[in-house]
């Protein structure tokens, strides 16, 4: 009797696949092989599965990857494009590695994972992965360099101003922004408390910042001046502003690249539509927050309900209970931690601006005695399923339909 199915698993790893093929019966139908990582090895795959395809009366194929970091969106993107005979579906490892237990193996070797996944999709015959715009991907990536460099840029200003403790302390202590671009102009001209002490006034009106190269405002170099005369810096004297200078630069160097990232993001967003994001409508929501979150969330049709979405970003409750015992319910956390992040940080913003449904419905939590941190996480999972709505239906923000 010849298959009326052929399943496939892949277990992907960096520089090469090991691939599975078993029937409807949970038998192979083939002896398991390795593909390389390139186009050859891509072609390779795509041949012998054509072949058992031939000799298996023209059966469908379902295909499962497990989403091993992005190792696996090459090949997903390569057989998306060459044949429309596959049903591919993308894998979260954890469901798989916890039903492989239920299956008490004994051993783990990436031949036995790639059958493995076969057999999971014979068993749950997952639904195919919807497939997403590879723009998408692109601006994901981009937001992902943003999130790596704003963290850079936090830990260089600490150690600049760790380091200013050091040449020029009372300056440390008067400024709160040590970012702002007149002082990252005066620090790399003048990176000491003597150098600032001791500059004749013609070396502050050269100093210049900004795009159209403002003077600095007399009220801050008699500020700065006032701050740094009879400093008790212990560091003074040829070299004492070296690793200053270099702080800045490296600071400046972070803050161009984030202008940078950003008008690209922008630019690719216009690819996909030629209007603002549906969620910059959103109070508190920035544009490239949104134009972010759209490209985390994909083809929001891929949620066929709010829950679904709220579950796949980790933003719903999980409760622990056996017994007479019982823990404190939680979020699940096992979504995208910086889409959370910026849901958090949005909730926050409208938080601060004490307006809008989502506020209301935080301060009716606040209010019936909800600690603020549990309030904040149910207005992150509120905003979820309003961006969710909005995105489905393909409807700005409405404070009136909430």
């Amino acid at each position: 009797m010849k298959p009326t199915c052929l399943f496939v698993g892949i277990d992907v790893s960096k520089s090469k696949h090991d691939v599975a093929v078993i029937d409807q019966n949970k038998q192979l139908v083939a002896k398991p092989f390795v593909i390389a990582d390139n186009r050859q090895g891509y072609q390779t795959l795509i041949n012998k599965l054509n072949a058992l395809r031939q000799n298996n009366g023209q059966c469908p194929v379902k295909i499962g990857l497990e989403a091993t970091s992005d190792y696996w969106k090459n090949l997903y993107y390569f057989l998306c494009a060459q044949s429309d005979e596959f049903q591919l579906t993308v894998i979260n490892p954890v469901q798989t590695h916890h039903w492989a237990k239920t299956q008490l193996r004994r051993a783990k070797t990436d031949p036995l994972d790639a059958k493995e996944i076969a057999l999971f999709m014979a068993e749950k015959n997952p639904s195919p992965t919807v497939r997403r715009t590879p723009i998408f991907d692109i601006i994901k990536d981009i937001d992902q360099r943003l999130s790596v460099i704003r963290k850079q840029l936090t830990a260089t200003l600490n150690r600049l101003r760790l380091e200013l403790t050091k040449v020029a302390p009372e300056l440390e202590k008067a400024i709160k922004k040590l970012d702002s671009k007149r002082i990252l102009a005066v620090l790399i001209q003048l990176p000491t408390a003597e150098a600032m002490a001791q500059a004749p006034v013609e070396t502050w009106r050269q100093i210049r910042y900004g795009k159209n190269n403002v003077r600095l405002p007399q009220t801050l170099i008699e500020k700065l001046k006032q701050c740094t005369t009879h400093s008790v810096a212990y560091k003074t004297g040829p070299g004492a502003g070296i690793a200053v200078q270099s702080l800045v630069r490296e600071i400046l160097f972070y803050q161009q690249e984030q202008q940078l990232l950003r008008q690209h993001m922008a630019k690719l967003y216009q690819q996909i539509s030629d209007q603002e994001s549906l969620l910059c409508s959103i109070p508190g929501i920035r544009r490239e927050t949104a134009i972010a979150l759209e490209a985390y969330i994909g083809d929001v049709h891929r949620f066929p309900n709010a829950k679904k979405i709220v579950a796949y970003f980790g933003l719903n409750p999980t409760i622990q209970q056996s017994g007479k015992s019982k823990r404190k319910a939680r979020l699940q956390k096992k979504g995208n931690p910086i889409v959370r992040h910026k849901l958090f940080m949005a909730v926050i913003s409208i938080i601060r601006q004490k307006k809008g449904p989502i506020y209301r419905y935080y301060q009716r939590l606040v209010d019936s005695g909800k600690p603020k941190l549990t309030a904040i996480g149910a207005a992150m999972r509120k905003l979820l399923v309003t961006i969710y709505s909005m995105l489905k239906n393909k409807q700005p923000f409405d404070e009136n339909k909430m």
